[in-house]
Order: structure tokens, then C-alpha cells, then sequence
């Protein structure tokens, strides 16, 4: 039976949707960020293996990024290293992250890895036309952790049902000013 849904993703997005269930609304998601041809849409997020893109989500240790935002720079545990030291402690940890968001996928994490050396290996010959390939499974399935476990949308996704079967209005969101 086709319901309908509120979507609410903090300032960036709110809409209404028919929907089988929330899974299906996830779905719809993911095709409609997936379509956007944007430079900076998801698409192209998933490509980007700079720290700005997803690479950068898996460029972090226990104890934070890899790259103090305000100076541009590695924090102090990573500056004492050797550069052979930092450079194999890096690409370790960005494994380790990349694996662990693929969890339940793990030929995407090993395929992402590889396209992420291919992609090291022409920046060090000073290209900059590197295209990975990736399936059309892949980032269906990439965008749909991204958009159900990062903060793509900013505050965050909600899906709320609306059911308006024994009543004629269904209250979404109040704000409440506390004294």
C-alpha cells in the first residue's frame, strides 16, 4: 500500500514522497542525488579522493583528522613521523575506514582502495585527468551509505510517515520556546 512520507535533511531538504515503506524513500533518494550532474553533486563526491570528497571521510585516526583544517596541516602525532612512517600510518587507517564503511560490501572497499592508487599513481606523474570506474552498483550503493551514514545532508535525514487515516491533520514539527 503506497504511503506518504515527509523527508526532512535539516536546511538542505525537505519534500514529500509516495512510498511503499522508508527503505523505498532511500531509494528515491539515492536515484535523485544520483541523476544530479553537478561538479559537486554525489556522483562526484564519490569520485573525488581528495580529503574534500569521500576519500577524505576515511582520512582520520582514533584521534581525528589527518589535517588540522586551520593550518593546513598534519597534527603533531603525524608531523613526528617519518615520511615513509606517516605515509604507510595514513593509507592504513584510510583502508581500515574504507573497509569499515563498506562493511557489508567488501568488493567495494577493495575496489574503491584500487581506484585510489590508480588515482595516486597519475597524480604523481602530475595528471590530473584520472576517472575512476566504478559500476552503476557501486554508487547506487556507495551514495546510499553516504546519504543513510554521513552528514550529507547536514543535521541529518528524517523520514516520518504521514498518517492521516484517523485524523485530519498530523503534526511534523514544533518549535517550543522554553522559558
Amino acid at each position: 500500500m503506497t504511503k506518504l512520507f515527509a523527508i526532512n535533511a535539516g536546511e538542505s531538504l525537505f519534500a514529500v514522497a509516495k512510498a511503499e515503506n522508508q527503505e523505498e524513500i532511500i531509494t528515491i533518494l539515492v536515484n535523485r542525488e544520483l541523476e544530479e550532474q553537478e561538479d559537486f553533486g554525489i556522483r562526484a563526491h564519490i569520485d573525488d579522493f581528495s580529503i574534500e570528497g569521500l576519500y577524505g571521510d576515511f582520512f582520520h585516526d582514533e584521534k581525528g583528522s589527518f589535517i588540522e583544517s586551520h593550518i593546513l596541516d598534519y597534527p603533531r602525532h603525524i608531523r613526528k613521523m617519518s615520511t615513509k612512517e606517516r605515509h604507510t600510518y595514513i593509507r592504513s587507517h584510510v583502508e581500515k575506514n574504507a573497509r569499515s564503511f563498506w562493511k557489508d560490501h567488501p568488493f567495494y572497499a577493495d575496489l574503491y582502495l584500487r581506484e585510489a592508487k590508480k588515482y595516486e599513481a597519475v597524480e604523481k606523474e602530475g595528471g590530473n585527468t584520472f576517472r575512476p570506474h566504478f559500476s552503476e552498483e557501486f554508487y547506487f550503493n556507495t551514495a546510499k551509505l553516504i546519504i543513510t551514514g554521513t552528514d550529507w545532508y547536514g543535521e541529518g535525514l528524517q523520514i516520518i510517515e504521514i498518517d492521516l487515516t484517523d485524523r485530519n491533520y498530523q503534526l511534523i514539527f514544533e518549535l517550543t520556546l522554553e522559558e
